[in-house]
């Protein structure tokens, strides 16, 4: 019951977000707007989708601050345990600090996003949040990487085809034998 008055208390605390539209307001409003103008944009931007609404996205991302807030440790589920690693590769390259930087810059405002509080923890650990969030399946990126992999595996197979054809010809076969001439043409 403690938790969830605290919880309660904590979502409702206005803080301090200077996006020019308001200085202050309550947090709840303020990670919505985050989510809204920032957050899902910018996931969109570099090709994936969230599998859930605005509304949802942000609630996670509200339990995700509680956590840090109340110092409890941090662990996203993996949702996308069938899928290559390779996929999760090319989603950290897209989502890596240099990539995140001019993000941050632009959202740094947000009072809870700061150095002091759970900036560094939350920066760091953001882009897990964001990968147990998406639709992968949903995710223009996916299914270009997805493409990609299936005409890789083309390829290989065309290539490893054209190099078992003949393997069974006894003829082939013989004449790849050291000696074959002296043995047939005597």
């Amino acid at each position: 019951m403690e938790k969830q008055r605290l919880w309660e208390t904590w979502t409702r605390k206005v803080i301090y977000a200077d996006r020019g539209v308001y200085n202050i307001a309550p947090r709840h409003l303020v990670i919505r707007n985050f989510v809204q103008k920032g957050l899902i944009p910018f996931v969109r931007s570099k090709g994936y989708v969230f599998s859930g609404d605005a509304t949802r996205i942000t609630n996670s991302l509200l339990r995700y601050l509680f956590a840090l807030y109340i110092g409890d440790t941090v662990q996203f589920k993996n949702p996308h345990k069938n899928v290559y690693k390779d996929y999760f590769d090319e989603f950290e390259h897209k989502f890596d600090t240099l990539e995140m930087e001019p993000f941050w810059e632009k959202w740094d405002c947000i009072e809870d996003f700061q150095e002091g509080q759970f900036g560094e923890p939350f920066k760091y650990t953001f882009p897990y949040f964001v990968w147990a969030s998406l639709d992968l399946q949903g995710s223009p990126a996916f299914k270009k990487l997805e493409a990609l992999f299936q005409e890789i595996d083309e390829m290989e197979e065309a290539q490893q085809r054209k190099e078992a054809k003949g393997k069974d010809d006894p003829y082939l076969h013989d004449s790849s034998k050291v000696n074959y001439e002296d043995r047939h043409w005597h």
